[in-house]
């Protein structure tokens, strides 16, 4: 029996006997149409926490369904990934009732976490051959167990995700009603929270963050927000492209900036990020990375569930956009990730996925081969340097540092102390880390430490910025000026103009 009718044939089980307490419901598969005894449940679910993760971590949500008779009855959501990254989409075919969402739950290595949601929410109606899609749910999580929760209603862009991910479903019930949540005081209260809670997106979740040689940065984040700093500039903008949707990659483009992230997302300003203008994508799925070569052509990762593809046009404005080469996600042993945290980076004419494996997957932007290289370590982070060069946080049993000079075809480990949690390169040869004074066994204190020599030996520069190695997300160098920059967890941007020995807020 194929995967889809076994489903199919639970859900319809489910629906007959009355949603069970703990009875799954798979989420909705691209072909997949209702029954006719049961109706679809479907919205987004965005947390904008400051843990600094790369990966999103919620698996399931819980509804409850109060019927007639008085008994309650429970039923779990789980989530799509095929075409997002943090955000999540949850779906499902559930019987026919009133329902709540009681909780939305997921797990970060070992440990679980619930967000309770019953108090916070209105009740919403499921009807037999009917859609209820509750639009967007954003947590905010703030000091201890507490959070706040936002609403955005279904929109225009939430239509297009439904479409895009359950076209037979939506194909089946044109002209049918669409069921909501009940407006309620309590919800407008939480509409009027969601603008709130997208403004802190911005800093607390960075992706593809770059510093060029001439000083300017960009980084896209959650939310539809990019934090950039214009060449020549002190101060940080932050940008809103118009959209939920995660900014995965952002880069500067004929005069303007190219923003690429989760459902297809690309968005092109020609007017320093004022207007958007929506361009097509190359597929639609999460574009990890689109990145303007040196020779002219635009190269993009993109990924669908467990599988990438990359394409190369002569204009991302118009496109077309070719195929080059197509590859599968790959896991490690030693790290536990979920999917979608393989990294892209770009270096020179290639752009490169970097698995959580620490095999190196790049195309060739000039000729359109796909080459593999081995690290001998799995991936904990990887960033490029304003010269290209990549560097890679490994780890086997221990952690590393690893370099590559020539866009990731070689790779030579700097046997930097297992210890170091964050790491930045002035040139080559003069290096900054967040790690031990004198280690042993155990790190004991921490500093700002310096090498002059390649990583072979260091001594210590300065205090560790933000006063604990654990929140410092990033170091970078300034090259512009020569400044330390410390991204941290909460949001916050350090700068330090002598090498560690006082640092100051810079965002």
């Amino acid at each position: 029996m194929s995967k889809l009718k076994t489903v199919v044939r639970w859900l319809a089980f489910c629906a007959h006997v009355g949603v069970l307490a703990g009875c799954v419901a798979a989420p909705i598969a691209v072909e997949q149409k209702l029954t006719g005894d049961e109706g679809a449940v479907v919205f987004r679910l965005i947390t904008n926490g400051q843990e600094g993760s790369e990966v999103e971590t919620l698996y399931s949500v819980s509804l409850q369904q109060e019927n007639y008779s008085g008994t309650v009855n429970g039923v779990k959501l789980l989530r799509t990934r095929a075409m997002t990254n943090t955000t999540a989409v949850f779906s499902g075919m559930v019987a026919p009732g009133r329902y709540k969402v009681l909780s939305a739950e997921g797990s970060q290595g070992n440990s679980t976490y619930t967000f309770p949601l019953s108090n916070m929410l209105s009740s919403f109606e499921v009807k037999k051959g009917e859609i209820s899609v509750l639009g967007t749910l954003l947590v905010q999580p703030l000091e201890g167990s507490r959070f706040i929760l936002g609403h955005v209603p279904s929109d225009a862009e939430m239509e297009g995700t439904v479409e895009q991910l359950f076209p037979a479903l939506v194909e089946q019930t044109v002209g049918r009603p669409v069921h909501t949540f009940e407006w309620t005081p309590e919800m407008k209260r939480r509409a009027e929270l969601a603008p709130r809670i997208k403004r802190l997106a911005v800093a607390s979740n960075l992706y593809g963050l770059r510093v060029e040689d001439n000083g300017q940065a960009l980084a896209g984040s959650r939310m539809g927000q990019i934090l950039w700093r214009k060449a020549g500039e002190r101060g940080w903008r932050t940008l809103d492209v118009g959209s939920w949707k995660a900014v995965l990659s952002v880069r500067p483009y004929r005069n303007g900036l190219l923003a690429a992230g989760e459902e297809g997302l690309l968005r092109y300003s020609s007017d320093e990020g004022k207007t958007w203008a929506a361009l097509k994508p190359p597929a639609v799925g999460v574009l990890a990375a689109v990145e303007p070569l040196p020779n002219g052509k635009v190269l993009a990762m993109v990924r669908r569930d467990a599988e990438w593809d990359s394409y190369v046009t002569d204009n991302a404005l118009t496109g077309p956009w070719r195929k080059l080469a197509s590859f599968a996600e790959e896991r490690s042993l030693n790290v536990d990730v979920k999917n979608g945290a393989s990294i892209a980076v770009a270096s020179g004419n290639r752009v490169g996925v970097m698995m959580r494996n620490g095999e190196f997957l790049a195309v060739d932007g000039d000729t359109g081969a796909l080459t593999r290289s081995s690290t001998g370590q799995s991936m904990q982070g990887i960033s490029v340097m304003p010269d290209g060069m990549l560097v890679m946080r490994g780890i086997t049993m221990l952690r590393t540092t690893l370099v590559s000079t020539d866009a990731g075809k070689n790779w030579s480990e700097l046997k930097t102390n297992r210890f170091v949690s964050a790491i930045a390169f002035a040139s080559p040869q003069k290096i900054y880390a967040v790690g031990p004074i004198s280690p042993g066994i155990t790190a004991g204190e921490y500093a700002l430490m310096r090498s002059s020599d390649g990583g072979r030996t260091w001594v210590q520069s300065g205090e560790v910025p933000g006063g604990t190695p654990i929140n410092v997300v990033q170091l970078v160098v300034d090259r512009s000026g020569g400044a330390l920059l410390a991204f941290l967890r909460n949001g916050n941007i350090l700068r330090s103009g002598d090498e560690g020995k006082t640092w100051t807020r810079d965002f």
